[in-house]
């Protein structure tokens, strides 16, 4: 959609062409941004905003580095939940924590961070290509809850869901609560120990960026300033907004500056806390895997 408008907003206003590249949640597209895509400011990418810490943490498929890419912008700040479906009576924080869950997932971190943090007894269930087949396993019973679904994303695509009361939201991973959800408990409420209190920091720094646009490193630093100012001048386009609002999509850009100097504060973080934040998020197994890759 953004794709729509940008160029209306771009020196020359040219035409913009969507293509999509699937693969590993968005890092096949940020490595070809890093090391084939044009670097003229014709070629940006977007993609899952984890990509940037798989690079951080150094995932051997990262092939780029996230601090030299010239970050864009957001289309929004996401406020990531967990949910239970009604029937299960797993309808406080204090169940979801202490009985034992089971998840569908197509995105693992949230679950295992809730796991190796805070004890939570939560059995995830992979193998779903997205999170429409989550979304289909939890109405019929096949799993009782969903963690990494974004409120976003439950708004325009379940909203009678939220009407009806088919879910119960049990947790927001967000610096401030949103302001749709002012009873459900921040992850940051957990926290009681300095190191968890850091690792959400680094965790969240990331929810600020939940849907990014970066371009490739070495682009013009006059071009990147240029598309920059278009991307924000997209998010007051009252066309724009009238799309965004018949889709019923949420819309809070946040600017290319603020996301490449939170990326630049997570790229700094102090090794043993990253390695201990990859350990978590993706597992001891995993993060061992990828040691031997």
């Amino acid at each position: 959609m953004i794709g729509q408008f940008l160029g209306n907003h771009l020196p020359g206003k040219p035409s913009i062409v969507v293509a999509n590249v699937p693969g590993a949640n968005g890092l096949v597209v940020a490595n070809q941004l890093a090391k084939s895509l044009p670097k003229d400011g014709t070629a940006l990418g977007t993609f899952d905003r984890n990509a940037a810490l798989h690079s951080i943490w150094g995932n051997p498929a990262a092939r780029f580095v996230a601090a030299d890419l010239a970050w864009i912008g957001s289309a929004n700040v996401d406020t990531s939940t967990c949910v239970t479906w009604h029937t299960t009576g797993i309808n406080t924080l204090e169940k979801f924590m202490t009985r034992e869950v089971v998840l569908g997932s197509s995105a693992v971190y949230h679950a295992n961070l809730l796991n190796a943090l805070f004890g939570a007894k939560l059995k995830q269930v992979l193998g779903y290509q997205g999170g429409n087949d989550v979304v289909l396993a939890l109405e019929r019973g096949e799993v009782q809850g969903r963690c990494n679904w974004s409120w976003s994303s439950i708004v325009a695509t379940r909203p009678a869901w939220v009407r009806d009361k088919k879910i119960n939201i049990i947790l927001q991973f967000a610096e401030e609560k949103h302001p749709e959800l002012q009873d459900v408990p921040l992850v940051g409420d957990l926290a009681k120990t300095p190191e968890q209190k850091q690792i959400l920091d680094l965790v969240l720094t990331s929810q600020t960026m939940a849907r990014p646009f970066a371009a490739p490193p070495d682009v013009p630093q006059e071009r990147v300033a240029a598309l920059r100012e278009a991307f924000m001048a997209v998010s007051k386009d009252p066309d724009f907004l009238a799309m965004a609002q018949a889709q019923q999509l949420e819309i809070s850009f946040v600017d290319g500056a603020r996301i490449q100097d939170s990326i630049r504060r997570i790229s700094h973080a102090p090794k043993g806390l990253v390695r201990t934040l990859r350990d978590v998020m993706l597992g001891p197994e995993a993060s061992a895997e990828m040691d031997r890759k």
